[in-house]
């Protein structure tokens, strides 16, 4: 069991498989993506601490996984396109096969609302807001570092984009940028403020989380 469980907001991308065995470039990343889902990475935090050193978070986050019910291909984001929040790839330097001549992102905004129940009903309180811009690498460089060794992929193959979260600084709890519920409230230093007036760190048995574009 866990008493630290949380959230992790992420986009996800179904893929298209190369030819087995062959690297995808940057340029060309874009023709194997099917589409993008929201997807959120449950974890249990207390136990995830344990599995770091040497194996890695195992159990702590493969218990589940959820996805949103609707597959948006490239296609329908075209005019979403943006740049990113980085404008150029300085920190760090990229290596030549993932620089991508095409450096930009989409301007989704996405937000997760948490309820929880109360005595007359439930409230909701939305605890994280960002935008996908602020990943520093896109979804095409993800794939083309994932595919460099010859990795291959299957059709349907699902990866993530890691956490999205925003550029402010939120160490003193005065901001809800952060796609991740532990860096929201900072590793449990600070108190998620709710609707009713109660506080959150991290959620609790019966209440449900629910990430929105």
């Amino acid at each position: 069991t866990t008493e630290i469980y949380t959230l992790s907001l992420h986009d996800a991308l179904p893929i298209c498989p190369p030819p087995l065995g062959r690297p995808i470039k940057v340029e060309e990343a874009e023709d194997y993506i099917f589409g993008y889902v929201i997807l959120n990475d449950w974890s249990a935090r207390d136990i995830q601490p344990w599995e770091y050193v040497p194996l890695g978070p195992f159990t702590a986050k493969n218990f589940a996984t959820t996805i949103s019910p609707w597959v948006i291909t490239p296609e329908a984001l075209e005019p979403f396109v943006c740049p990113t929040s980085a404008v150029v790839q300085t920190d760090p330097e990229v290596l030549p096969y993932l620089r991508d001549p095409n450096y930009t992102s989409y301007d989704l905004k996405l937000a997760v609302d948490l309820e929880t129940p109360v005595a007359d009903g439930t409230t909701v309180t939305t605890i994280a807001e960002t935008n996908f811009k602020h990943m520093y690498w896109t979804a095409r460089q993800m794939l083309a570092h994932h595919s460099v060794t010859g990795c291959s992929f299957n059709p349907g193959d699902l990866y993530g984009s890691g956490t999205i979260s925003g550029t402010i600084d939120n160490s003193e709890g005065k901001s809800i940028n952060y796609g991740s519920l532990l860096e929201q409230c900072w590793r449990g230093a600070n108190d998620i403020p709710l609707k009713d007036g109660g506080t959150r760190k991290f959620i609790r048995d019966g209440e449900i989380g629910r990430a929105h574009v």
